[in-house]
Parts: C-alpha cells; sequence; structure tokens
C-alpha cells in the first residue's frame, strides 16, 4: 500500500471529512439525513466544542479514503473518562489494506496519551465485515449491551 496519512482533523479539513461522511450514509443505506451543506455547518460547529467531537482522517496519496470521529465519555464503572468511538469508516476499495487497524492504532495513542484507559465503540450487528474486524483487535471485547436512542417526536413525548 502507499503512503498512509493519518492526521487530526482541523477546521481546514471539515468539508473533506463531510464528504467522507456522505459517503458513510451511502454505505448504511441511508438517506442523507442532513444535506452535505448542513453537516459541514455542523461539524465545523462541534469541532473540539464541549460537548463534541474529534477525529482523524486517513489519506493516501492526498486522496481522503477513511476518518475516525470520537469525543470522551464518562464511564460510571471507575468513574473515568474513556475514549468513545462514534463512527469508523473506510471507503471500500481501501478496506482490508490496514487502512481501519491504523485508526484504531490511532485512538489507543490518543487514549494513552490523555490517561483515558479504554476505548468503547458500538457496531451494527448486521455489519459482518466490521463485527470480523473488531473480533481481530487483541483485547477487544464484546459487551452485552443493546443501544437505545431516542429522537424527534419521542423525545419531546419522553419530555413532557
Amino acid at each position: 500500500m502507499p503512503q498512509l496519512e493519518l492526521r487530526a482533523v482541523g477546521p481546514e479539513d471539515v468539508g473533506r471529512l463531510a464528504v467522507l461522511l456522505m459517503e458513510t450514509y451511502a454505505f448504511y443505506g441511508d438517506p442523507d439525513p442532513i444535506p452535505a451543506s448542513e453537516a459541514v455547518a455542523r461539524l465545523r460547529r462541534y469541532l473540539g466544542a464541549q460537548p463534541g467531537y474529534e477525529a482523524v482522517l486517513a489519506s493516501c496519496e492526498g486522496v481522503d479514503i477513511g476518518y475516525a470521529i470520537y469525543a470522551p465519555v464518562f464511564w460510571t464503572s471507575d468513574c473515568q473518562i474513556a475514549l468513545f468511538l462514534k463512527e469508523i469508516f473506510v471507503l471500500e476499495r481501501w478496506r482490508s489494506q490496514g487502512v481501519g487497524r491504523e485508526l484504531m492504532r490511532r485512538l489507543a495513542r490518543v487514549a494513552r496519551e490523555r490517561d483515558w484507559p479504554r476505548i468503547v465503540w458500538t457496531v451494527d450487528r448486521r455489519n459482518r465485515p466490521a463485527l470480523r474486524f473488531y473480533r481481530t483487535i487483541s483485547g477487544a471485547r464484546e459487551v452485552n449491551k443493546d443501544v437505545y436512542v431516542i429522537g424527534g417526536d419521542g423525545l419531546k413525548r419522553l419530555a413532557r
């Protein structure tokens, strides 16, 4: 594989990250939940904010090929901060070439530098390639939990 470059996403990279985010929506078969221009605005607004997110962009020979988006999360079992990996994505033609592993390695270094004792992530049970990938990461284990999300009208009703 040609030289892989990983770098922290800065404000100047938000448009590039948004392009890959649109690829992620297509991969999951979701219609774009928001227009690309709105994604750029929101990514710019929350990059490095408190609360917000950080990201790593993977490029090869000047072409953006993947990313990881993460944020700190409070872990109650030991009352410490963990790195929560919200999304990791590699363009299909670049999969199985070590890009995902390098992104995970980079996140592990971020966690260790910040004295965060763990990385936590979720995976769609139907995403078999992702499940296979995560099972190759030494020390990673599945936690028998389901993830719930509430938003829109359901959130409004619950808030009443």
